[in-house]
């Protein structure tokens, strides 16, 4: 009876605890959708796939694993930003800050990265294909095991030339 009780305790703390992270992270997730203001909020997992995001601030964010595939992030401050695990396929980001930001194993297919700062970012064990990198700053990036290289001249690299020297 003692023991059925403790554990009931400890089974409603719990459940009460993951709703409130649930909660924070969705009041985030409007809050960003309406102001596209989020600097270090915590948007992991969030569906923001197919918005306009032109000129958001998402300084310092923690987006591990959202969708943003198809989204307009086109000038948009995503410096020091976490998107491990993200979906980026079909993205603009166009002239957007993603210095010393984390974009490992993330997925670019077909994404738009002219004129963007990358430098000091982290694609470690990326998946990048047939995305465009001209102009970009890629100063200190860390491309080791880039992956999905399987064909000739799988992204456009920053000097515009057609390259996959990521490829590992």
């Amino acid at each position: 009876m003692k023991l059925t009780v403790i554990f009931s305790i400890i089974v409603l703390s719990s459940v009460s605890l993951v709703s409130s992270i649930g909660a924070e992270n969705l009041d985030h997730v409007k809050k960003f959708k309406q102001t596209k203001q989020c600097p270090g909020c915590d948007l992991s997992g969030a569906d923001l796939s197919g918005l306009n995001l032109r000129h958001a601030n998402l300084q310092g964010a923690d987006l591990s694993g959202a969708s943003l595939g198809g989204s307009d992030l086109t000038k948009a401050n995503l410096s020091g930003a976490i998107l491990t695990g993200a979906n980026l396929d079909s993205t603009k980001l166009i002239g957007a800050n993603l210095s010393s930001a984390r974009l490992n194993s993330v997925r670019m297919w077909v994404t738009q990265l002219m004129d963007a700062n990358l430098k000091g970012a982290s694609l470690i064990n990326a998946f990048i294909g047939k995305s465009n990198f001209t102009g970009a700053d890629v100063t200190g990036a860390n491309f080791n095991g880039v992956q999905s290289c399987d064909g000739d001249h799988n992204y456009i690299a920053p000097d515009g030339s057609r390259s996959n020297a990521w490829c590992k």
